[in-house]
């Protein structure tokens, strides 16, 4: 064949696997297909492999519109076999008009990102993607007590890994200034007033619908108070700055609502620069106005806070954004609420907020759980008002299916049991490292007369039992003791082997499997949430980088945490 042939072979199961695969092809996963449908391309695989790679990374620059159109053009019929899986798109967008959608990722660094910033941080990816538009990254900061620097970088960190990018990043506290300038405004226009009530009395005048006495303080009052509290002459706790609304409205969240209060406790990035800092609906009305947002894509946890940031934009006559919401994403037995997190790593229940039975982003990553598995359930679920509990079932099968081409096969056995092969001589074994994609090669593996295999096999087997070491030979039991079994050569015929066990040599490496379970049944902690299960694995699993997805042959996918002293294995479910 040609270069230009191959070239086109190339594209085509790019186009293909790309088009599967929510636009994001695997080149590893292409080279399999290529080589898999045309064997007589092997011999030129050194040459093919950077031909894939650079293919790959520009398809995967085009919307899946495109990767879609162009494969029409180059081979639809390969068109057919690539939706195969394809999922539920994503609908079009009330509104929007190419080029001129913004929406934003507006995380409050206060925690750690996990599913649900994930599900909705792709929604407003996606859709500024889909139409040309721009996205931001602003960063929800200003509530000092609780945001910290690292919680910045974990976000980043957690778009990055979606594959979210932003065309800007925004931290809220860069505007404070701004937010002080539209108070006063407000103040001098008799909208808002400085209310000296305790909170609690706040909080139960709001739910009688009783008007505060402060309601009525003359502006020229209010506006000298404000001058105070700027020069430092009021404590924390003494008093806030409220709207003026209607103290009998029928959503609750109308009824005078706090837009400023004091906290003393120094900003990561402001330092001691503001004492006084806005609420979340005063500071989110206003910066979506100056950020040029088109559409607020939502969870409905806002629902009730909505009517009020449309208030405060009305009251100073700027434009209303699109908003669109969606019901917030649950996942059975794990919370996804920073507010509930935070205990458990403040007291130690959890390791930290990557701990593997987690929904965070850094512990699905830390499970093995890719992106391309969020992007799935989002596409499927959508924008959906139903309120969705997603199961770990669906969530893991779901990336079963995508990292299975992707893990490399390798063999572990706990509570190992010794074999002895009376009449084997040792050899070299060449183990697939993938059934399907011959063309990744083999693992070498020494075999001498003792291999070790699970000790749940083990209790199976009886005198006269045949199995075969898989991709090896068949064995018959001759002798079952406490140290293990004896067995002979029993020959090749896969037929004659009742069970295909895998098995391990003398030359095996000590494994810690981590296995999670849910953290909450019923609400309730889950004392077993982790099982930690202890075996031996061959030597190659040593070798492998932490990162690394894996499968070990009848247990089930994992990824490498580490591999020094021993290869400690987070296994995926």
């Amino acid at each position: 064949m040609t270069k230009d042939q191959i070239l086109e072979l190339i594209r085509k199961y790019s186009l293909a696997n790309a088009i599967k695969y929510d636009g994001k092809a695997n080149p590893n996963a292409v080279i399999g297909k290529l080589l898999a449908e045309r064997p007589d391309l092997r011999q030129q695989a050194q040459e093919i492999v950077p031909l894939v790679r650079e293919t790959v990374a520009t398809i995967n620059t085009l919307s899946l519109e495109k990767q879609i159109a162009q494969l029409q053009a180059l081979a639809p019929e390969l068109l057919d076999v690539s939706h195969e899986r394809r999922v539920k798109q994503l609908p079009p967008l009330p509104g929007a008009e190419m080029g001129k959608v913004m929406t934003r990722l507006p995380p409050e660094p206060s925690g750690h990102p996990h599913f649900g910033h994930a599900y909705a941080g792709f929604i407003n990816w996606f859709y500024a993607r889909k139409y040309e538009g721009s996205i931001i990254l602003r960063f929800e900061d200003t509530n000092p007590r609780l945001v910290k620097p690292e919680f910045y970088d974990a976000f980043r960190e957690g778009y990055r890994w979606m594959g979210i990018d932003w065309d800007r990043e925004i931290k809220v506290s860069d505007d404070v200034p701004l937010f002080y300038k539209r108070a006063r405004e407000l103040l001098e226009r008799e909208d808002a007033y400085i209310c000296f009530c305790p909170v609690d009395t706040i909080k139960e005048k709001r739910r009688e619908g009783a008007s505060c006495p402060h309601r009525d303080t003359t502006k020229e009052t209010n506006l000298g108070i404000w001058d105070d509290i700027l020069e430092g002459k009021y404590s924390e706790g003494e008093l806030v700055c409220r709207l003026k609304i209607d103290m009998n409205h029928e959503n609750a969240v109308m009824r005078d609502p706090n837009i400023f209060r004091i906290i003393d406790s120094p900003h990561p990035f402001q330092g001691e620069r503001f004492r006084l800092w806005p609420t979340y609906d005063f500071a989110v009305a206003l910066e979506d106005y100056l950020n040029g947002i088109s559409h607020i894509l939502r969870s409905n946890e806002f629902a009730s806070r909505g009517e009020l940031q449309a208030y405060i934009r009305d009251l100073f006559d700027l434009s209303q954004p699109i908003i669109q919401e969606f019901s917030r994403v649950s996942i059975e037995g794990s919370p996804v609420s920073k507010r509930r997190i935070r205990p458990l790593v403040e007291s130690g229940v959890i390791s930290g907020w990557g701990d593997i039975r987690l929904a965070t982003l850094s512990a699905l990553r830390n499970r093995g759980i890719v992106p391309e598995t969020i992007k799935e359930i989002t596409h499927e679920v959508g924008m959906s008002v139903a309120q969705p509990i997603i199961d770990w079932s669906l969530i893991l099968g779901i990336n079963r299916r995508i990292i299975d081409p992707l893990a490399n096969r390798y063999y572990c056995v706990a509570n190992p049991v010794a074999v002895i092969i009376e009449d084997h001589q040792s050899v070299d074994a060449a183990l697939p490292l993938h059934p399907d994609y011959k063309e990744r090669g083999t693992r070498t593996v020494h075999v001498d007369q003792q291999v070790f295999i699970d000790g749940a096999d083990a209790q199976r087997l009886t005198k006269g039992d045949i199995f075969r070491l898989k991709h090896l030979f068949n064995i018959r039991v001759e002798r079952k003791g406490r140290k293990g079994l004896s067995c002979t050569y029993a020959g090749e015929d896969l037929d004659a082997a009742a069970l295909k066990i895998q098995w391990v040599t003398n030359d095996s490496v000590p494994v810690l499997m981590n296995v999670p379970e849910v953290l909450y049944i019923d609400d309730k902690l889950n004392p077993n949430s982790l099982k930690v299960e202890q075996g031996i694995g061959e030597r190659p699993l040593g070798t492998l980088e932490p990162g690394t997805l894996v499968q070990l042959e009848r247990k089930g996918f994992g990824i490498i945490k580490s591999a020094e002293t021993k290869v400690e294995i987070n296994m995926t479910g």
